[in-house]
């Protein structure tokens, strides 16, 4: 069902997780989304401002323009926007059965655009007493790059930062333009990654304009190299899967989005399972050949 490269990368620990706020959306709190997404964050946060500002933000929320309804949003709250915000992402929810089974794939680094605290409390939760612990990065700096070499512990890269530090968040325009076009960093290690590593993107649309560049820029230098993977849900426009393949090398793995999403961390099972099918292959391949 999966593509072998992808199953031997898994097995090998070369794989790094890419989750976005699909990932997220997935957690509950008594039976209700645990966090508002993007849309229902902004159009609430609107709602006690003035009429002018409920209507730009309404209409650049139609447009998908979160970023600058954001922006706008974030100038008008002022010094009360962080709280805001932590209000809103720092409550504390149970991970999902979706991050479970993210877990379950063993890799040794996850990256993510959110700022909640869900996939460290995953993490630990479904950690076997006795694993590697892991580390959390939520400042893209120069320290970044100790992930390449270390190979012993797992690491968490936050790379919009974390909801427990809310002065250093990247959630509207501006900071979004500092942290994403104004720090070398930052494209130098996300570009690393897509040299050294197969990028798995979940939960995760393309629709943020740094990464989507640098997947397009990728493709451009490196050809001839092998794809990294996206998984959404089946059906979608044709066209745009072309442009995930051909101007991004982005390989597709589709899944049924019904039942609100419950066979997506079925799939990552199964991914898990083949994965560990084909780590004991290699370790049985290597025995063989020592005989």
């Amino acid at each position: 069902m999966f593509n072998n490269d992808l199953l031997r990368d898994l097995a090998e620990e070369k794989v790094a997780l890419f989750l976005g706020a699909g990932v997220s959306a997935s957690a509950a709190i008594d039976g209700n989304p645990a966090f508002k997404g993007w849309p229902d964050f902004l159009s609430s946060a609107a709602t006690s401002r003035s009429k002018d500002l409920r209507e730009q933000v309404v209409a650049l929320i139609a447009a998908k323009d979160y970023l600058l309804a954001c922006q706008l949003l974030q100038d008008d709250y002022d010094d009360e926007w962080q709280d805001l915000v932590t209000a809103e992402y720092g409550k504390a929810a149970e991970p999902s059965e979706l991050h479970r089974s993210l877990i379950s794939l063993n890799q040794r680094l996850v990256i993510t655009t959110n700022f909640d605290k869900l996939i460290e409390a995953a993490w630990s939760k479904y950690t076997k007493a006795g694993d590697r612990s892991f580390k959390v990065l939520s400042v893209v700096d120069g320290n970044v790059f100790r992930v390449l070499k270390d190979h012993e512990t797992p690491y968490l890269i936050k790379i919009h930062g974390s909801v427990d530090n809310a002065a250093g968040l990247v959630f509207s325009r501006s900071e979004y333009i500092r942290m994403a076009f104004g720090n070398e960093s930052y494209s130098t290690f996300l570009d690393s990654i897509l040299l050294n590593y197969t990028i798995l993107f979940v939960g995760f649309s393309m629709d943020d304009p740094a990464i989507s560049s640098l997947m397009e820029m990728y493709a451009l230098r490196y050809s001839n190299a092998r794809p990294h993977y996206i998984i959404t849900p089946l059906g979608g426009p044709d066209n745009i899967r072309e442009i995930n393949k051909r101007l991004r090398k982005l390989s597709v793995i589709q899944y049924d989005s019904s039942n609100n999403h419950a066979k997506l961390p079925e799939l990552i099972k199964d991914l898990a399972r083949e994965a560990n099918e084909k780590r004991r292959e290699i370790i049985a391949s290597k025995l063989a050949s020592l005989t």
